[in-house]
This record gives C-alpha cells, sequence and structure tokens, in this order.
C-alpha cells in the first residue's frame, strides 16, 4: 500500500493491479529468467524487496 500511494497518490491504494504490472515489468528488465525472479523478491504479506545478491 506504501509503494502504490507513494508512485500513484492515495487513491490508488485499492488497486494493486497496478503494482503488479509495474513489478512484472521491472523483472522482464532486471531478470535473467523473470518467471524465477533473483533480484526483485516476493515477501508475502509484506511487499517486495531487492536483492543486491541473490541467494544461491
Amino acid at each position: 500500500r506504501a509503494i502504490l500511494k507513494a508512485i500513484w497518490g492515495p487513491n490508488s491504494v485499492n488497486q494493486p493491479e497496478h503494482l503488479w504490472v509495474l513489478v512484472a515489468q521491472l523483472r522482464k528488465k532486471l531478470e535473467p529468467d523473470p518467471s524465477h525472479p533473483r533480484y526483485l523478491l516476493s515477501e508475502p504479506w509484506v511487499g517486495y524487496r531487492f536483492a543486491a545478491e541473490p541467494d544461491e
């Protein structure tokens, strides 16, 4: 919610699909295999995090 509000304003908090699309686009640019992310990770019930050095 914090990311949605910071990027798109307070009216977008109930529209998480905007964030899902943005994350998918970022993964296409950053990840060697976007379907198995190593850098832009989802944290259940928390949000997303960037792993500068991916776990092996």
